[in-house]
């Protein structure tokens, strides 16, 4: 009989976990519906249902489900189960879903965003901190660049595989018109552009340029060698933000120096990305090199200040 009960209060125990962990699974749940299950036999939530209640989220968390309540919400945090993905894969990502968005409304669209929804409740913790750095779907028109560009995009893929240093004429927004010397690097797509990204032999430096900036290229019969050139960015955090700070794969610390800064070379991160990233950091961050990168935050800088003139 003893042996029935237990077999009964811990099957009822199962249904309440499962039960949770399915309102939670939604990446959120209201109190007041998570609270019901703690309810009394006659539906009344008393203070022995939040008791209960606290004993099962202790559970969650102990098998590594992360939960956050904020006011009279639950937000998931992670699951025990979680995907780690670096920067190039969640660029990725985002044009499967920019790709999804120009797809005619049915059930494979749908079927499409359901899956990509699941995909981003597993991300750990850095992947979902550096998703909202990449975040390159916002007004990403593919069909506008690979009907408009098609040719133009396909053209400088194939320079980038020819490994020949190139002439190239581009309009700067800030500068006019360009003419460089450099050397192709790869293809990106970011936020609502798409660029080619070159290494400026001259300034030594990595460009992104636009590809609807480009006004003509011209391929040299020049060696440009097949190794990827990355630009290594130096800079120092300070304060609460270097215990915050997560470091990506691509970044290594050189440590806490006597002033309490802490030093990080950053290798081959794209640079609107980088710049964008650190600019949020206010004044616990400074760039030390290289000089042009630190040029550029000022002009931000700059150009943010005036709108409070």
């Amino acid at each position: 009989m003893s042996n029935r009960k237990i077999s009964e209060k811990y099957n009822d125990s199962c249904i309440k976990i499962f039960a949770l962990i399915s309102l939670f699974s939604k990446g959120t749940a209201d109190f007041s519906e998570v609270i019901k299950l703690f309810a009394d036999d006659d539906g009344t939530i008393s203070q022995k249902s939040n008791v209960i209640l606290n004993k099962y989220m202790n559970t969650l968390e102990i098998f590594g489900i992360k939960i956050r309540k904020t006011k009279n919400k639950y937000y998931l945090l992670s699951m025990p189960f979680t995907i780690s993905l670096n920067e190039e894969e969640l660029y990725a990502v985002s044009l499967i879903k920019s790709a999804i968005s120009i797809l005619p409304d049915g059930k494979n669209k749908t079927n499409a965003i359901k899956f990509l929804a699941e995909l981003e409740k597993k991300y750990d913790n850095d992947t979902k901190n550096l998703s909202k750095v990449v975040n390159s779907t916002r007004n990403f028109d593919l069909s506008f660049y690979f009907q408009k560009f098609k040719s133009q995009i396909k053209d400088c893929e194939s320079l980038c595989e020819a490994g020949k240093k190139i002439e190239l004429c581009y309009n700067d927004t800030e500068c006019g018109i360009q003419n460089i010397i450099c050397i192709p690097q790869e293809v990106k797509y970011r936020e609502n552009l798409v660029s080619f990204c070159v290494y400026n032999t001259l300034s030594r430096q990595v460009i992104d340029i636009p590809v609807d900036s480009i006004r003509y290229i011209h391929q040299l019969n020049i060696d440009a060698g097949k190794s990827k050139i990355c630009t290594t960015v130096i800079f120092k955090l300070k304060g609460d933000l270097i215990k915050r700070y997560n470091l990506r794969d691509w970044e290594r610390s050189e440590g806490i120096d006597e002033n309490g800064w802490m030093t990080i070379v950053n290798s081959g991160e794209d640079l609107n990305t980088l710049t964008t990233r650190l600019f949020k950091y206010d004044e616990n961050c400074v760039v030390v090199s290289p000089k042009y990168l630190k040029v550029r935050l000022q002009k931000m800088i700059d150009k943010t200040l005036k709108n409070y003139e």
